[in-house]
């Protein structure tokens, strides 16, 4: 899950090493979206990273990598900041919800 704290629209993906990657539509401000990366096809196992794409600006990635797992479980980033100068950061992984 991607929530957009940022002062811009944003969209995201998730990419693994091997080229495969799932992107999010537009991610307006204050909104927050989601990818289930086992229905977009990453096996489970595989390491993947958070690249996020300000509209109109730069784009950054996440400085944790994290693997795919069938747990239910979401791993949660932030972004904050403006198109020019923004950050990603890993804020937790949440329990499966019920």
């Amino acid at each position: 899950k991607c929530i957009n704290r940022a002062w811009f629209v944003l969209s995201f993906e998730v990419a693994d090493s091997q080229g495969h990657s799932l992107s999010s539509d537009d991610l307006p401000i204050q909104r927050e979206g989601r990818l289930d990366l086992l229905e977009g096809g990453f096996p489970e196992g595989t390491e993947v990273v958070l690249r996020v794409k300000a509209a109109m600006g730069d784009a950054l990635e996440a400085a944790e990598k994290l693997r795919v797992a069938r747990n239910g479980k979401t791993a949660v980033f932030e972004v904050r900041g403006t198109s020019l100068d923004f950050s990603v950061r890993w804020v937790e992984v949440t329990a499966a919800e019920e």
